[in-house]
């Protein structure tokens, strides 16, 4: 009996250890499925980087296709942009001509200068055995994207200003790993019709420039960014008739105070409160700008006429004293002498400031211009070669620079 019982007993352990090892044997089953399936799904990932060790050229084209609402006080613009990046790819051949991002390399481009979310954010990718110039398959992104934007302007020269309407395509890979620069090919173009309003006129050239930005991504590295740029300049017909049309009626109202006698206290009076009206048009004026530390032309046309209405009252106060000392008949002629003084002044300085505006304001604008006509010998050589002319585009990219630079400090 006491054999009977110890042969189950033995029988009941082998049982449990072949149930422990059959759990054990499961788990290390379970583990090697994980790891295979990780295996599995890195391994595209992990053969493109050891074949992308070197830095990848990465070419972008842009166009902008509409532009609205381009927001002077808050500095941004809404706008609808279509950009193809491309670059090319050793891991793809014709026996596996599909890009997948998810197992292929890929640049990871960003847009640095978006406001908020991409209201239109749309990705979509082909591949090229026939790129000129490529040794490897061509893979090129078509990315449409629509937002809010941006833009730091430039307004020393508003109302008469021309400002940069840019996009800013950068990466979250690092400079060793990735170089932007502009479609060797292929221009950057800009819809004449994508001005959605009757405040600015567009351009028609775009001009691309390379830069290397700090921001954080996962990294500390410097990042590649391409500035992507077409221009728009301001229509000055609003400001000239509503505001400086306005501001120089209320100095030539000054010059009634003429038809009232030098001691009568209401000439001062009426010179006074010209000079309150136009304190107060100005505080509206600035209203519809950003608090900004430099003076545009128009803070500069209307402080100009404030110190003129300030003379008027001054000169008012100085011939009301002169009555208590000469014959009302020569404080007359004194009275009209210095108006004669002032009237010739306010004109000397009209003329002034309207040469010096055409000799930086609207010079800027005759850049703009020429730019046009340079851009278009651009698409003629690219039409005629194949290829776009780098030694005057770099050229041209230094020049604008230093008109750039010259423009502002004016």
């Amino acid at each position: 009996m006491a054999t009977v019982d110890q042969l189950v007993f033995q029988f009941s352990s082998a049982v449990n250890i072949i149930d422990s090892n059959t759990k054990a044997l499961h788990e290390i089953l379970v583990a090697f499925d994980a790891l295979a399936r990780h295996l599995l799904n890195n391994k595209s990932e992990e053969q493109i980087k050891i074949e992308r060790i070197d830095q990848v050229t990465v070419e972008v084209k842009c166009t902008f296709l509409k532009i609205w609402d381009i927001d002077t006080l808050t500095q941004k613009y809404n706008g609808e942009v279509f950009i193809q990046a491309k670059w090319p790819d050793p891991g793809i051949n014709t026996r596996n001509p599909v890009y997948d991002p998810k197992y292929f390399w890929n640049p990871k481009l960003v847009i640095k200068n978006v406001a908020g979310d991409l209201t239109v954010n749309r990705k979509s990718y082909s591949v090229s055995f026939v790129e000129p110039g490529a040794s490897f398959p061509v893979v090129i992104q078509y990315w449409m994207i629509k937002g809010i934007f941006e833009e730091n302007l430039e307004l020393q020269h508003f109302p008469f200003d021309v400002q940069d309407v840019t996009i800013q395509v950068s990466t979250e890979r690092s400079t060793k790993e990735v170089r932007i620069i502009e479609d060797q090919h292929m221009m950057s173009t800009v819809n004449p019709a994508c001005l959605d309003g009757q405040d600015w006129t567009i351009y028609r050239h775009v001009e691309c420039f390379q830069d290397i930005t700090t921001m954080e991504y996962a990294s500390l590295y410097e990042h590649p960014v391409l500035f992507i740029q077409c221009r728009a300049c301001r229509k000055v017909g609003y400001f000239v008739w509503n505001i400086i049309g306005i501001v120089l009626m209320i100095m030539l109202l000054t010059f009634g105070t003429l038809a009232i006698d030098p001691n009568i206290p209401d000439r001062m009076v009426i010179t006074i409160t010209l000079f309150l009206t136009l304190v107060a048009f100005k505080l509206v004026v600035k209203s519809n700008l950003p608090t900004i530390s430099y003076l545009t032309y128009l803070d500069k046309y209307i402080l100009a006429s404030l110190v003129f209405l300030g003379i008027q009252t001054a000169e008012s106060a100085v011939m009301d004293a002169l009555t208590r000392v000469y014959t009302m008949d020569e404080v007359i002629y004194y009275d009209q002498l210095v108006m004669r003084v002032i009237a010739t002044t306010l004109f000397l300085f009209h003329v002034i400031f309207w040469i010096y505006i055409y000799n930086t304001a609207f010079s800027k604008r005759r850049l703009m211009f020429e730019k046009d006509q340079l851009y278009l010998k651009k698409r003629v050589y690219l039409h005629k070669h194949g290829v776009l002319d780098t030694h005057h585009q770099s050229a041209e990219h230094e020049s604008s620079f230093g008109e750039k630079t010259s423009l502002i400090s004016k």
